[in-house]
């Protein structure tokens, strides 16, 4: 205790809390703090929501939420001031700050524990209120000039696009900041905003810098703020942008008709290349605001492609159920080349079943369907088939066309079958959730169905 009042004498400034600053063993420093001799103890933290200080000549005011509440289990000090001046209070009006300029040494007496205290939004943080703190006690109030970024990062731009990205500059000192003037350098880097306004303490001001360039390659610039902070007149914000070639999105084809003759699953090849500076990334969605699109899958929804790559993708006709006629649809591609952000891919199918085709599906052998589906992870397959004779498969085949299992591969008498697959490839693993189609084949029969498993 001696040492901190040595250190006072000596024309020094503390900063000192305690649960019990008031109360406790501090009678020698009290005079020292412009405490009086009234302070009363509270028996828990409970009582205490919030730290609130009000607007004085040397503070500003805020108000902090405070954390402790009733998980603490020792007394704090309702402060009584003296020569002291109060500056905050809890939301019951305990003072719980105090300071005090004896025109040799100036401290802060607080009741209540900075840690406890919970971060507020901008111009109500702790870093503020310290800072008004560490202003008091070293001296004449100045303005002080603070940015949350030193230095602004475009990452990746694409030639002749213009883009911008915001600075906040704050004043977080005791008097009013003048900016002066901000310019800014470096080719490509604009400024376009305010470049002289003032900020009283605790208040921002959002200002705006932009970048476009033609050419591609590294660019650096500053961003110089002049005001009337006397530690900091100038204060450099660094610039800098990468600007690469855009991704530039091609298929082949650019559409997709066939004709198709039976119920089988028919599959069509479309291959997206990237000939852009960086990465092209797709979402693939099967517009089907027209018709009823259940006939059309693809085998990825989401994908990346590598400057100078290529990606395949896999795309899915199940006609079975549908009559003879014309479907039509589109697969639309959206991605992040600038020039063509949706990439539409018409598609179109005509159905052209024979009459016997017609006939023998719906009298002889039949796929009757899966239950439950979507399933997790066993479903139960129903078929039927009419000559008994004949060689009956059922298979499973992932989207991509891989056999995945032979359910049967037997004569089955003729009548209604079913069989049980449990999620499992020919080595008894299981799969993935996805889409599965299972196809029955009875002579010249055959016919394809869709069923989902979902894990």
């Amino acid at each position: 205790m001696q040492s901190i009042i040595d250190f006072l004498e000596d024309g020094k400034a503390v900063y000192l809390e305690s649960a019990i600053l008031g109360t406790g063993d501090h009678a020698e420093l009290l005079p020292y703090f412009g405490i009086g001799e009234h302070s009363t103890p509270c028996v828990l933290y409970a009582g205490i929501e919030t730290i609130i200080a009000d607007s004085t000549e040397t503070f500003n005011e805020f108000s902090m939420s405070y954390l402790y509440g009733s998980n603490a289990d020792y007394g704090i000090d309702a402060l009584d001031a003296d020569l002291g001046t109060p500056f905050s209070h809890s939301q019951d009006d305990a003072i719980r700050g105090i300071f005090y300029d004896s025109g040799e040494y100036r401290t802060i007496a607080s009741s209540a524990f900075f840690g406890a205290m919970a971060d507020g939004s901008t111009g109500n943080t702790k870093a503020a209120i310290m800072t008004q703190y560490l202003s008091f006690l070293m001296g004449d109030p100045i303005p002080n000039i603070y940015v949350l970024e030193d230095e602004l990062t475009f990452e990746l731009t694409f030639p002749e696009i213009f883009y911008t990205l915001e600075l906040e500059i704050f004043n977080t000192g005791l008097d009013t900041l003048i900016i002066n003037n901000i310019s800014i350098s470096g080719d490509g880097f604009v400024y376009d905003d305010l470049t002289e306004f003032e900020l009283n303490p605790s208040e921002q001001q959002i200002v705006e810098v932009g970048f476009m360039i033609d050419e591609t390659g590294d660019y650096s610039g500053e961003l110089i703020i002049a005001s009337n902070d006397p530690d900091t007149p100038e204060l450099i914000v660094q610039l800098s942008a990468e600007c690469v070639l855009p991704p530039s999105i091609l298929c082949d084809p650019s559409f997709i008709d066939v004709t198709l003759i039976s119920n089988d699953i028919h599959q069509e090849m479309l291959t997206i290349s990237n000939s852009g500076g960086v990465d092209l990334n797709c979402e693939l969605v099967i517009n089907d605001s027209s018709q009823y699109t259940d006939w059309l899958e693809v085998d990825q929804e989401f994908l990346s492609i590598q400057p100078g790559g290529e990606e395949e993708i896999l795309i899915f006709f199940n006609p079975d159920g549908l009559e003879n006629g014309q479907y039509s649809t589109e697969l639309v591609i959206y991605n992040n080349d600038p020039s063509q952000e949706e990439l539409i891919i018409p598609i179109s199918m005509t159905l052209s079943l024979t009459d016997a085709d017609d006939d023998f599906v719906s009298t002889t052998n039949k796929l009757i369907g899966n239950y439950p589906n979507p399933f997790n992870p066993i479903t139960t397959i129903e078929f039927s088939v009419t000559q008994t004779s004949a060689l009956v498969t059922l298979e499973i085949y992932n989207i991509k066309g891989r056999k995945v299992k032979q359910l049967v591969n037997d004569q089955l008498s003729a009548g209604t079958h079913s069989i049980v697959w449990n999620g499992t490839d020919e080595n008894n693993t299981p799969t993935s959730s996805g889409i599965y189609f299972y196809k029955l084949k009875a002579g010249n029969f055959q016919q394809t169905r869709k069923m989902i498993l979902l894990k």
